[in-house]
């Protein structure tokens, strides 16, 4: 259950430890989500209530069907997300703090796909279209309207909630938080728009030491770091050959371009082909981190994303979806997983309006920008032959392979190391077979490292259901994974 301490009197956010306020000696109350879904609601309706001018937002004009809560909630969900991953983590609190607050249910992995990187650099749509509609009910008498700046106060309210949920504070997101606050002020200030909204104070937390913040970019590594990164992976074998090999020709092509000798051009464009789980987007990021050591791309970044993220409901939403995306990925890999859902059969379908506006971005960018699309081997080929231009840009083709008996259980026990897990002699011996058995009784469209994943998580669920009923647990019980752990529980009927 999420819970904050706050100031009666002052309504600042303290340690929940505190037993009144530091500031102004004030008692204090525990407040929890229905606090914060409280003040939501309220903001809601009025927003609501100004929906009815929705049509007076040019803003607002190529949403023909959006209403003006759905933009707000976007754009607030678009907030949350980019604070919660300011550390690169999306924890439980943050995730429960996210479903809670949306009313919705997604998944750590569903944070980490849909949040909008580009936050930082803009000013969201709903800021835009509240002011719209504000300028506009002035126009009629309707001085006391000033719903941007209720969105303004919201931002900041949630926001500072949203970043103490853990019950401590991260510098770096303290600093995402607080210089983002301020670009949001310089619009306001722009335009001329009165702040002070009545709403509830809230302030960063007493008590909490923070750090001075220092602007600096992620450690860079070696090139030979990242190709060693890649060649210790588990398994992928033909993979680390053919990425090898693609790096030592982009190496001597670097070498002739710098000493003025031409060569011919060179698509760096990528087919992964493999069923799920056997390591496409870990190559793919290692991939990007290596052309950037290498000066191929300036960023060495790698955005992830699938039909969703390209292709809109409407005409002409598509295009600028997709442009959105690519600029984002602009200086690094932009990978699209599943990319076969792009060449669908129906006439009406976007996503083809996707695929002419990637290939010409591909064309127009290509010393800065490269392309991997991803999926099953049979629907790629398909989809590469659904488009003349696609058979024309992506000509190297990388295969995964499933992994093995012996490396799925070598994927296991890197993921118990990980969490300062061991396996008993039982639980080796019953792992060897179980895995000797999926594989060889695999389907044809195995999940590979997924179901690795699941199975570790179901085996820790059962070690936990195991020791919860013993009183004196030692270190070494929690440490082991049993024989035990791995034996599937029969339900009753």
């Amino acid at each position: 259950m999420l819970e904050w301490t706050i100031c009666n009197n002052c309504g600042k956010i303290l340690d929940n430890s505190q037993t009144a306020c530091p500031s102004c000696g004030s008692e204090v109350e525990k407040v929890q989500m229905d606090y914060l879904i409280g003040y939501l609601n309220d903001f809601r309706f009025i927003v609501s209530a100004v929906n009815v001018f929705r049509d007076f937002s040019p803003s607002l004009e190529e949403m023909d069907s959006a209403n003006l809560v759905s933009v707000v909630l976007d754009d607030l969900f678009k907030w949350f997300s980019y604070l919660g991953l300011g550390d690169d983590v999306i924890t439980d609190n943050e995730l429960e703090f996210i479903n809670s607050i949306m009313n919705a249910s997604y998944s750590k992995d569903d944070i980490m796909t849909l949040t909008d990187e580009k936050l930082g650099d803009e000013i969201p749509l709903s800021f835009a279209a509240l002011h719209e509609i504000d300028l506009f009910a002035r126009k009629y008498d309707m001085r006391n309207v000033n719903s941007c700046a209720s969105l303004y106060e919201c931002y900041k309210f949630l926001g500072k909630f949203f970043i103490t949920v853990d019950d401590e504070l991260n510098s770096d997101v303290l600093e995402l938080y607080s210089s983002y606050i301020k670009k949001l002020e310089a619009y306001m200030n722009e335009n001329e728009i009165d702040r002070n909204a009545s709403v509830q104070p809230a302030v960063i937390p007493e008590g909490v030491d923070i750090p001075e913040v220092i602007e600096e970019s992620e450690p860079e590594k070696s090139l030979d770091d990242y190709i060693d990164e890649l060649n210790r992976l588990v398994g992928l074998k033909k993979v680390k050959k053919d990425v090898n090999s693609m790096i030592n020709l982009v190496r001597i092509r670097k070498i002739r371009s710098d000493r003025g000798i031409k060569q011919p051009a060179m698509s760096l464009h990528l087919v992964f082909s493999g069923n799920p789980g056997t390591g496409k987007t870990t190559v793919a990021r290692l991939l990007s981190k290596i052309y950037h050591a290498m000066g191929l791309l300036s960023r060495g970044h790698l955005i992830e994303t699938d039909r969703s993220g390209l292709v809109g409901g409407y005409v002409g939403q598509t295009a600028i979806k997709t442009q959105e995306v690519i600029q984002t990925a602009m200086g690094g890999i932009l990978f699209i997983d599943e990319a076969y859902a792009l060449a669908q059969s129906s006439e009406n379908d976007y996503g083809r309006e996707a695929i002419d506006t990637l290939l010409k971005a591909m064309e127009d960018n290509r010393d800065d920008l490269i392309v991997i699309v991803a999926g099953y081997p049979d629907l790629m080929d398909k989809f590469l032959h659904s488009n003349p231009g696609l058979e024309s840009r992506f000509n190297k083709f990388i295969y995964f392979e499933d992994y093995n008996e012996k490396e799925l259980y070598e994927i296991f026990e890197l993921m118990a190391g990980d969490a300062n897990l061991t396996l008993d002699d039982g639980a080796k011996q019953y792992l060897k077979e179980y895995f000797e058995a999926m594989y060889e009784h695999r389907s044809g469209n195995f999940a590979n490292g997924r179901a690795v994943r699941n199975l570790f998580e179901e085996v820790i669920t059962r070690q936990a259901n195991r020791l919860a009923a013993e009183d004196d647990i030692t270190d070494e019980e929690l440490n082991t994974l049993t024989y035990e752990d791995f034996l599937i529980e029969e339900e009753d009927d």
